[in-house]
C-alpha cells in the first residue's frame, strides 16, 4: 500500500512541475513575442533606426532572454536558444549601422524562431510522460 501511495504522489509531482514548467515558458515566450513586436512596430514606425527608444528596446529585450534563457536550457535544446540570442545580436549591430532593412529582415528570423517554440513546446502527452 505504501508503495502505491509512493508512485502516486511521485507521479503527482511530475505532472505538476511539467504543468509549472509549461506556465514558466509560456508566459517567457508570450513576453519575448510582445517585445519583439514593440520592437517590430517601433523600427517600422521611423526611418531612422538607430534612435535611442529603438537602442533601449533592444537592450531591454536582449537582457531579458538573457536572464530568461539560462532556465529556458533546461526544456530547450542549447542550439536553439542561441539562435534567438545570435538574431539578438545581428538586430543590434543592423540597428547601430542603421540599416533598416536587413534589420526588418533579422526580426522575421526573430519572430520566426519564437513562434517556432511555442508549438514545439506546448504541453502534450509525451512532455508529460
Amino acid at each position: 500500500m505504501k508503495k502505491i501511495v509512493s508512485v502516486i504522489v511521485v507521479f503527482v509531482l511530475l505532472v505538476a512541475t511539467v504543468v509549472l514548467e509549461q506556465v514558466f515558458i509560456d508566459r517567457t515566450l508570450s513576453s519575448l513575442n510582445e517585445k519583439i513586436d514593440f520592437l517590430d512596430k517601433t523600427i517600422d514606425a521611423t526611418e531612422a533606426i538607430n534612435t535611442t527608444e529603438i537602442k533601449n528596446s533592444i537592450d531591454d529585450l536582449d537582457s531579458f532572454w538573457t536572464e530568461k534563457e539560462k532556465v529556458l536550457c533546461i526544456s530547450i535544446n542549447h542550439n536553439d536558444l542561441n539562435r534567438v540570442g545570435e538574431q539578438i545580436k545581428k538586430i543590434k549591430v543592423y540597428i547601430e549601422q542603421n540599416n533598416k532593412d536587413d534589420c526588418v529582415y533579422e526580426i522575421k528570423v526573430l519572430k520566426f524562431y519564437a513562434e517556432s517554440y511555442d508549438h514545439t513546446l506546448e504541453l502534450n502527452p509525451q512532455n508529460v510522460l
